[in-house]
């Protein structure tokens, strides 16, 4: 009696056991988890979410997505489907989540399932996805004027709303460019210049260029502008204008005939240079700007020869040495001189003087052919760039410093003079 009673007791208290093990049986039914509980949708590319099976199916299985979440589908984000589809014989399935106009901060994705024929939920029912926020481009030119003799260079840049200009490209960017209505110049006739400028991957800045036209007539006066616009293709709703989305072109010509004259040395108006490259004080002590009420140069054509005659008694005779004229011959328009106090390039028409003293000085004279600049400004002032030159009473030291190598932006001279009323 007592072994019967025994017998039953070990039967009732391995019951629980029996049902605990049928009850583990049952949770590991098949079921569907995504891989991961959190992503991040990236501000640029893409993103798969994958959800896992952990059987098989014979049969191709169909998993409707609920979508939920802060951020609005179409607006901030698309994807590829609102189901999952895992192929027969395979454990896992993937949706593509592309992101969009994404500019508010903050909103994110709700991905969930519920469960199907033959499947249950695994831990990972839910995804939560945030989604990052685009950052909004800037774009702009450099600047907004040039005034064309032969090319110029026209830089643009972009900068980002809160990377400001350590932003980078994150691929190419394209912005068309466009000629205004009110331009004068006629592009393909007057100049040249493309129809777009594309920022490169990893990069801030580019540059075009614009040419007068090689075979142009009776351009010099006109004008043009060039507007910047913003791409029409991609995330469009990114790019905001800067400063610059407008630039004004104006078309030069520069010939000696047009300065035929008389012209009084008014100053010397590139001495910030001399500052900025710290060039001492004794340096410049005897630099050519003294000049009498009376002096002038005229600028005459005579016998097919472009001549300028000296009418000098202050510091200028030191350089226009020959009483009797210099003849004086186009030869290039030097670019990318640099105006340190306008913090921009400039062009300048260079001619070959002849005669000229080499050494640009009182004590010491050499007549020889050298490179001066002569520029138009207007009907009533000229600049004459004396960028070619032996620093002989004035950069002496500073000269020597620097291995008697004449670097024009540092020891060029641009001196300004107005037309002498007849």
């Amino acid at each position: 009696m007592l072994r019967n009673i025994n017998i039953l007791l070990i039967l009732v208290m391995a019951f629980p056991i029996i049902a605990i093990s049928c009850s583990d049986d049952d949770s590991s039914a098949a079921n569907l988890s995504f891989s991961r509980s959190i992503y991040i949708l990236p501000s640029s590319g893409s993103l798969e979410v994958e959800l896992r099976a952990s059987v098989p199916p014979e049969t191709d299985l169909i998993v409707p997505v609920n979508i939920e979440g802060t951020a609005e589908l179409n607006e901030d984000y698309e994807i590829s489907a609102k189901e999952f589809t895992i192929k027969a014989g395979e454990t896992s399935g993937k949706l593509i989540l592309i992101p969009k106009n994404n500019l508010t901060s903050g909103r994110e994705i709700r991905l969930s399932i519920n469960p199907v024929n033959g499947y249950v939920l695994g831990d990972k029912k839910i995804a939560i996805i945030p989604i990052e926020t685009k950052e909004r481009i800037m774009y702009s030119f450099t600047s907004s004027y040039s005034r064309v003799l032969s090319t110029v260079e026209i830089w643009v840049e972009v900068q980002g709303e809160i990377s400001g200009k350590s932003f980078k490209a994150l691929s190419d960017i394209t912005f068309p460019l466009e000629i205004g209505s009110s331009s004068s110049a006629i592009i393909g006739t007057d100049f040249t210049a493309p129809t777009s400028i594309t920022i490169p991957k990893n990069g801030r800045q580019a540059h075009f260029t614009v040419a007068i036209q090689e075979d142009a007539e009776d351009y010099a006066g006109k004008t043009a502008t060039i507007n910047l616009k913003a791409p029409s293709e991609g995330d469009s709703d990114l790019y905001y204008p800067g400063s610059f989305i407008s630039y004004s072109l104006k078309l030069d010509q520069v010939k000696f005939i047009d300065m035929l004259g008389k012209w009084k040395p008014v100053e010397i108006t590139n001495e910030i240079n001399f500052e900025l490259y710290e060039i001492p004080a004794e340096d410049m002590v005897n630099l050519p700007v003294k000049n009498s009420e009376n002096d002038y140069l005229e600028f005459i054509h005579t016998d097919g020869n472009d001549i300028i005659i000296p009418h000098l008694t202050g510091s200028l005779k030191n350089f226009f040495c020959n009483p009797s004229g210099h003849k004086v011959t186009f030869d290039h328009i030097e670019k990318g001189l640099l105006d340190w106090e306008k913090d921009e390039e400039y062009d300048a028409p260079y001619y070959i003087i002849s005669g000229a003293n080499k050494f640009f000085s009182s004590q010491k004279s050499e007549p020889a052919d050298v490179i001066m600049g002569i520029d138009k400004l207007d009907d009533n002032n000229i600049i004459i760039y004396f960028h070619e030159y032996i620093p002989t009473d004035f950069f002496v030291s500073t000269y020597n410093d620097y291995d008697e190598e004449f670097d024009v932006d540092m020891f060029g001279i641009n001196y300004k003079f107005t037309r002498v009323a007849e």
